[in-house]
């Protein structure tokens, strides 16, 4: 018989670079960028809106200083893959690149992202299939045109290349990929004020014009971050609280590292 070419939206859910499923859990890891989201919430905010009823779960590991070989912790910390395996994650969103790119070595940056991925793919870390993985670019570096900041240029032309290690590795893998650096460039020239604190680190607005970016990347869709979802971010932002106090304990080292041992 004659063959039915793909409707609208099954060509738009084949070009998603993740399928989400069912009562899945996203596992958030990487840096600043990913870390610092968690305090806004537009993130999952956007993603919990669009799969209403999926009853997702949303766990952000984010820890500014990381990179893909190093993520120093606490004694008595567990590690990534731990953490993994304790929250199940079906989905894990990495948001590397930025700390790396200041060694400008590209070739470096892409055997250990293969080897994370590799590692990651080899994992059943909700006991039963590999996870899903998606990479996200960093975003650009912003020029505030003030002279006690850098103007951004050195860094955009190096983030710029590991955007584009991020992708290819990402095609090379199988793995989903989000271009994160050149939409936020765009965001940037566009911004009535500054999107970022110093550059780099985004504001709450910046955090929310993000969200717009990942939705519409995520969904293949465009994607709105507005206060029509500001019940359902203040419920995200109390339960973030509570995963923040126990993943980031305050003094984790007197919870379960060498002082919590100590006798009086």
């Amino acid at each position: 018989g004659e063959k039915i070419p793909p409707t609208a939206e099954e060509l738009r859910r084949a070009a998603m670079p993740v399928e989400l499923q069912q009562g899945d859990t996203i596992c958030v890891i990487g840096n600043s960028l990913a870390d610092r989201m968690q305090h806004d919430g537009w993130v999952e905010a956007v993603v919990q809106s669009e799969t209403k009823g999926m009853e997702l779960s949303w766990r952000d590991m984010g820890y500014s200083g990381d990179t893909l070989m190093k993520r120093s912790r606490s004694r008595g910390w567990w590690s990534a893959e731990q953490y993994l395996s304790h929250a199940k994650a079906d989905v894990i969103f990495a948001f590397f690149g930025y700390n790396e790119s200041f060694s400008n070595d590209t070739d470096q940056f892409e055997a250990d992202l293969k080897e994370m991925v590799g590692k990651y793919k080899g994992q059943k870390f909700n006991g039963s299939s590999a996870p899903r993985i998606v990479l996200f670019s960093p975003i650009a570096f912003e020029n505030h045109g003030v002279e006690y900041l850098p103007d951004g240029k050195e860094h955009n032309e190096r983030l710029a290349k590991y955007t584009t290690s991020l992708e290819k590795i990402a095609k090379e893998l199988d793995v989903g990929f989000v271009d994160l650096f050149n939409p936020s460039a765009k965001l940037y020239t566009s911004a009535k004020s500054p999107l970022t604190l110093n550059g780099v680190h985004l504001t709450a607005e910046g955090n929310r014009q993000l969200a717009e970016v990942i939705g519409s990347a995520l969904f293949m869709k465009s994607v709105t971050a507005d206060s029509s979802m500001e019940k359902l971010r203040q419920a995200i932002l109390d339960k973030n609280w509570h995963w923040h106090n126990r993943y980031r304990a305050t003094d984790g080292n007197d919870i379960w590292g060498s002082r919590s041992v100590l006798s009086f």
